[in-house]
């Protein structure tokens, strides 16, 4: 086994999609030191009544809360008030709330004081460029609409996005280097199948290795961990390919 670079651990989001408190803390207890930062998202956070948010905490562990708020602007503000008011290290809206309500959502967290990052979710990695047609009747590909909204997002004060590993380069060539880019859609080398796709409902996808090579801030991964026989020795995999990339 490779040695792993300390680095690595800063840049990976376990994602702990778990309808149930007990099975999350199993995996937190059992993947140990090795991993420092968890995603909750709508799945966990709802049926763990938020308790998960604060077992993460306690463990001193950080949470990147995955709730994408997505309604009117006055609505958005008042969940975003009370994510900030978790403390959680990183939380997000739809970018498609619009400009309005990404700038006055950024100057809640400005006002706030709060050093949580807001990041915004542009083009949802298990779209493809025939959903992407077909929902909005847009001539633009994928990575154009991702742009756009990326860049709509970073002029209203927004820290990063989420978005697709294959588009982060261009993101960050385009909006700079801390502009931060976090990324679900990695799946590691071993999981993919002949054809080097993923066999799950992931579109846009790359390796931990290849993401990192384009620049991408934070990686979420899931279920190649969650669902692994053995998680420590799938975690460690991909902590070394990261490693290798850093």
């Amino acid at each position: 086994m490779n040695k792993i670079n300390e680095k690595a651990k800063e840049k990976i989001f376990v994602a702990l999609d778990f309808d149930n408190l007990e099975d999350a803390k199993k995996l937190v207890e059992q993947l140990g030191d090795n991993i420092s930062m968890y995603k909750v998202g709508l799945e966990s956070y709802l049926s763990t009544d938020g308790k998960l948010v604060d077992y993460l905490h306690e463990k001193g562990k950080k949470v990147f809360l995955d709730l994408k708020f997505h309604d009117i602007t006055n609505t958005v503000k008042m969940a975003c008030k009370n994510a900030i008011q978790k403390n959680v290290f990183m939380f997000n809206i739809h970018c498609s709330n619009g400009s309005k309500t990404m700038r006055e959502v950024s100057n809640l967290v400005k006002e706030s004081d709060s050093k949580s990052l807001l990041i915004g979710v542009t083009v949802l990695t298990n779209l493809s460029g025939d959903d992407i047609s077909e929902m909005f009747k847009s001539s633009l590909n994928v990575e154009e609409m991702v742009l756009n909204l990326a860049t709509i997002a970073k002029n209203n004060g927004m820290h990063g996005i989420v978005c697709s590993p294959l588009e982060s380069k261009k993101i960050k060539e385009k909006l700079g280097q801390n502009f931060v880019t976090v990324c679900p859609g990695v799946r590691p080398a071993f999981t993919l199948n002949a054809q080097g796709k993923s066999d799950d409902d992931q579109n846009r996808i790359m390796t931990p290795f290849d993401a990192i090579k384009n620049n991408v801030d934070f990686l979420v991964v899931g279920r190649p961990i969650t669902k692994a026989e053995n998680p420590v020795e799938s975690a460690k995999l991909i902590l070394e390919e990261i490693s290798q990339a850093l």
